[in-house]
């Protein structure tokens, strides 16, 4: 991130290393841009040892499809003018918001790539998707008018497991989400913040029946040992103890910064002050 930052102030993060660039600013050209990206991909090598993928367009969804395009170490530009192409080739499942139960349901109405999915009407993917089908419709045509969002308040962590086989033993489940509740503590911890009063576990049952659970704690939660014994009550409340699990899930919102991170800074904070 400090890497995309020397490079432009408007940087919105996706995950831990990825991230969107409004370089509008930076570069009067396309061929400028692609000398950026590339200069970014070479000084993340060089400081990190790390191969980057990047992808190069006028707009966040088009830059995302790019830089998904040719991984690992790729770099994909997309023009106005390249655009309808690379969207008409593309399978339907790498479009935002299509997943494996919308993918079916495009698939056996014969609806395989964005060239067909450019044939359907607006109105028609409304009555197959709901809102989602607007979405698709304006997608399939490059249109995205989404701003770089540099501040981003996260509102929510999760982690979830979709298992390949069912299971009806609550130890194992009990397993599970004691690594799933280690690896939201190790995102918190990360960011540095904690969830303010929400933990929730979802789980879904091998009949995709979609079961949610929620609790609130004043004082929070920020690690795993905080979080079991509140999933584990969950799972119990639950009840049917042969029934079959397919996805398990740990989600914490209402998130703020960790009070313990929250007095480092203060101190931190008049540390560099006094420096300066």
């Amino acid at each position: 991130m400090a890497i995309f930052k020397g490079a432009t102030p408007l940087v919105e993060p996706l995950s831990l290393d990825e991230a969107h660039l409004d370089i509008t600013s930076n570069v009067s050209d396309f061929q400028e841009a692609v000398q950026l990206a590339r200069t970014i991909k070479e000084q993340i090598r060089e400081e990190m040892g790390l191969t980057a993928s990047a992808g190069v367009s006028f707009n966040k969804l088009l830059s995302k499809l790019g830089s998904d395009a040719h991984k690992p170490d790729g770099l994909t530009v997309i023009t106005p003018a390249q655009a309808p192409a690379f969207l008409d080739a593309l399978p339907v499942e790498k479009f935002f918001g299509v997943g494996k139960v919308t993918a079916t349901a495009l698939r056996t109405r014969g609806i395989l790539t964005g060239a067909d999915l450019r044939q359907m009407s607006e109105e028609k993917l409304r009555e197959l998707l709901g809102s989602r089908g607007s979405l698709l419709y304006q997608h399939v045509r490059a249109e995205d008018e989404r701003p770089v969002e540099p501040v981003r308040e996260r509102k929510s962590i999760s982690k979830e497991i979709t298992l390949e086989r069912d299971i009806t033993d609550r130890d194992q489940m009990e397993a599970i989400l004691a690594n799933l509740a280690e690896q939201v503590e190790r995102r918190l911890t990360a960011l540095s913040l904690e969830a303010r009063a929400l933990s929730m576990m979802k789980v879904r049952w091998s009949d995709f029946q979609l079961i949610t659970r929620s609790t609130s704690r004043a004082e929070g939660f920020r690690q795993a040992r905080e979080m079991l014994p509140v999933l584990h009550t969950l799972l119990f409340q639950l009840g049917n103890q042969k029934r079959a699990v397919r996805l398990l899930g740990v989600f914490v919102s209402n998130l703020r910064v960790a009070r313990r991170v929250q007095q480092t800074d203060s101190v931190t904070a008049l540390s560099l002050w006094d420096e300066s």
